[in-house]
């Protein structure tokens, strides 16, 4: 039996039959047959396909029964379906005639009802227009009027209204009536504020508040107050100035005077634009401020913005007139500026009022022109000391430099600003001086050798520079000690500030000297373990007859031969005594270091030392009287002249119980009093005195000291170790103990 699948492969495998299933155009695919032969194929499908569908009725015949059944029901129900729909097509047709005829009726009505109220609407506000122009005519205080006129405005910018001839009628009335009323208030607003009466300008602003035109009214009395100022100004730096300017370039010619730059123009330009500050634009300034205040008292228009777009516009308009002058007093604003500023200046303090604020902007094209101008007049009054080479400024170049200093500060205190930015020109010219001396430094092994009985001539020349860097700072400081109570305390530091500039200059023309004296003080010093009678030398019966070391009467000779051949030449003692300051702690520390490092050395040596310490602090307070304030320093150099002389139980007692030399120094000292066996640090090292002053030098903190001290006795005790001796040095424990003391108290 062929199933329904055997009759879809038939036909998909079949040529003819397989054609039938796409859409394609079949005469073309069946010319290769015949059309008997086609007939046979198509009536042959045709067979099985009748018979396919035989087959399928006979299987399904109950479903398609259902189906038929169920068809027929459909239809009766979609019949009566719109059996209803008529009905209610019907139904609507019948309600919507018995709506739209009592809408249209309503409509109508409605229409109507509208018309009457707005003839009705037009009617009351043409009566309201026409009592209140009644009412206009019978009122004579203009500040009624104007509440009125504000109320006719309102009613008559009715669009309605426009086309009615009795509303045209009253319109003339009520516009003359305005415009008399606005007549009255700006002339009450003039003479109110001219001449300052505070109830005839208030009713003013009262009628334009109630005309409701106060913001076009305040505009149009800020422009009339800024158009006389401009003319004013327009008249002092255009009008006048470019007259005399235009006369000026056709008088020029031999005899003939450049008017523009004589004194009488000069005189008259400030003249006018004094009169133009403190007269015409002040009084407008002054009744600006006047109706300002009224403005705040009414407390219904927001006033702030009159007195301040006032005075933004007058701002700029100066400005631009300014700018617009001619080059004559362009010049003439800029060399003066602050001529200006102080005009402008006492403009503000005189209105007193905060709305008319100090504004840099306006100015600040010629501030800083004029600022550019001092600077470069100062600077090229310091250029011109240092034309020619080698050369010092004098006294009387410095004093002219100070006077153009002072003239320029004094100018400038119309204004704290600009006397800051006057104090920073000359701080400016101060460094320049220091930086034009600088380069005419010599340098060099002649300009730091302190060997010679006399300075040699660049040592002169240098000490000569750094004195009249001195001189210049001791006039600035007297300049600016005279002027304290008009300089600001920012100018005072500024120009003190820079006067650093030229104490380091003095500072660093004494530093090569100084460092050649601590090299020789040095190679002095380290003679002392040259001398061969430490050891000799016998414990005198007095101190008195003990005469001081030959190093130390060397050295004595040599720092005060120094100071007063080399130091004392500087006039600048404040600096001289800081590197004198340096001298002397160098000096100290190297004889501290190098008189604990002498070995062997007797008792009667060690009392000698003591002598040298005197005689040595002696010689430090001729180079350093402040010896004394030093502090640590010389209560080191005290402390360590008492120790010299002690017994080794004795310093180490006192040192325990506490002192002002360090437990390292100490400790060199004390290997002083052993035998060769307990060899010094710098020895265990195999060190010469200068490595191991070096050494020091590169380390100052006691623990790299200790540090190296502990290597020498490590070194110490392996020797006792290897030679199987029995027995110490006796001042090893004492040394041993005191270090122990110091690696405690570093460690706590």
């Amino acid at each position: 039996m062929t199933t329904k699948l055997d009759i879809v492969n038939i036909i998909e495998n079949d040529d003819v039959l397989n054609l039938f299933l796409h859409p394609k155009p079949k005469s073309e695919l069946l010319k290769s047959l015949t059309i008997a032969e086609q007939v046979a194929k198509l009536s042959n499908g045709i067979d099985i396909i009748t018979k396919e569908l035989q087959k399928q009725v006979l299987s399904r015949h109950d479903d398609l029964i259902r189906q038929a059944t169920h068809a027929n029901n459909l239809e009766i129900i979609l019949s009566n379906m719109n059996v209803h729909m008529q009905n209610l097509l019907t139904n609507a047709e019948r309600l919507k005639i018995q709506i739209v005829s009592p809408f249209k009726a309503l409509h109508m009505h409605t229409t109507v009802l509208s018309r009457l109220h707005l003839a009705s609407h037009i009617l009351r506000q043409v009566n309201r227009i026409q009592q209140s122009s009644r009412r206009l005519c019978n009122i004579a205080d203009p500040i009624q009027k104007a509440t009125i006129l504000q109320e006719l405005e309102q009613l008559t910018a009715d669009p309605l209204l426009m086309d009615i001839d009795a509303v045209i009628s009253e319109l003339r009335n009520i516009r003359a009536q305005q415009q008399n009323v606005v007549k009255i208030a700006k002339t009450s607003l003039n003479q109110g504020i001219i001449n300052g009466n505070v109830t005839q300008t208030t009713s003013a602003l009262q009628i334009f508040i109630n005309l409701g035109t106060i913001q076009s009214a305040m505009e149009s009395f800020i422009d009339v107050c800024l158009d006389e100022c401009k003319e004013c100004l327009k008249l002092t730096l255009g009008g006048k100035v470019g007259m005399s300017t235009d006369i000026s370039k056709k008088q020029i010619g031999p005899g003939r005077a450049n008017m523009s730059s004589s004194q009488g123009f000069k005189s008259r330009i400030w003249t006018d634009l004094e009169k133009t500050f403190s007269d015409e634009i002040y009084l407008q300034c002054k009744q600006m401020k006047f109706l300002q205040e009224r403005l705040d008292c009414l407390n219904l228009y927001d006033g702030h913005t009159v007195a301040s777009t006032f005075w933004d516009r007058l701002c700029n308009y100066i400005i631009e007139e300014m700018n617009n002058s001619g080059a004559a007093v362009r010049q003439l604003l800029e060399v003066d500026y602050p001529k200006l500023l102080k005009l402008y200046n006492d403009m503000i303090l005189k209105l007193n009022y905060n709305h008319f604020g100090f504004k840099k902007n306006i100015l600040g094209k010629w501030e800083n022109g004029y600022l550019s101008n001092t600077l470069n007049k100062l600077l090229d009054a310091t250029q011109s000391m240092f034309t020619q080479e080698n050369s010092v400024p004098s006294h009387d170049q410095i004093d002219l430099l100070i006077r153009n200093i002072t003239n320029d500060l004094s100018v400038a205190l119309v204004e704290e600003c600009l006397n800051e930015k006057i104090g920073k020109n000359v701080a400016k010219c101060i460094r320049m001086f220091a930086v034009k001396t600088e380069q005419q430094l010599i340098t060099g092994s002649d300009a730091i050798q302190v060997i010679g009985g006399t300075p040699s001539s660049s040592q002169l020349r240098n000490i000569e520079r750094a004195n009249a860097m001195y001189y210049l700072r001791v006039q600035v400081e007297r300049l600016v000690i005279n002027m304290k109570e008009s300089l600001s305390l920012n100018t005072i530091a500024i120009i003190s500030e820079s006067l650093s500039s030229l104490d380091n200059l003095t500072a660093g023309i004494i530093q090569p000297l100084t460092e050649s004296i601590n090299a020789t003080i040095e190679t002095i010093i380290i003679t002392l373990h040259l001398e061969q009678d430490w050891v000799k030398l016998q414990s005198p019966a007095t101190r008195s007859n003990i005469p001081c070391s030959p190093y130390m009467r060397e050295l004595t000779q040599f720092i005060f031969r120094v100071n007063s051949t080399y130091l004392n030449l500087f006039e600048n003692k404040d600096v001289l005594a800081l590197k004198c300051n340096d001298i002397v702690l160098r000096c100290i520390d190297l004889l501290v270091r190098h008189t604990s490092l002498l070995r062997p050395i007797s008792h009667g040596g060690r009392m000698r030392l003591q002598v040298d310490y005197i005689h040595l602090e002696n010689a430090l307070k001729v180079l350093y009287p402040y010896l004394a304030d030093m502090g640590r320093p010389y209560r080191l150099l005290k402390s360590m002249a008492t120790l010299i002389t002690l017994t080794p139980a004795e310093i180490i007692k006192k040192q325990i119980s506490g002192s002002s030399v360090p437990h390292s120094t100490v400790l060199l000292l004390l290997f002083s009093f052993a035998g060769n066996d307990l060899a010094s640090p710098h020895q265990n090292a195999a060190w010469s005195l200068s490595q191991l002053s070096s050494w020091l030098d590169e380390h100052l903190a006691e623990s790299d000291r200790l540090d190296l001290i502990a290597g020498a006795l490590q070194r110490y005790e392996n020797d006792i170790r290897l030679k199987n001796l029995r027995t110490y040095d006796p001042v090893y424990p004492i040394i041993k103990e005191l270090f122990e003391h110091a690696i405690t108290e570093r460690s706590s």
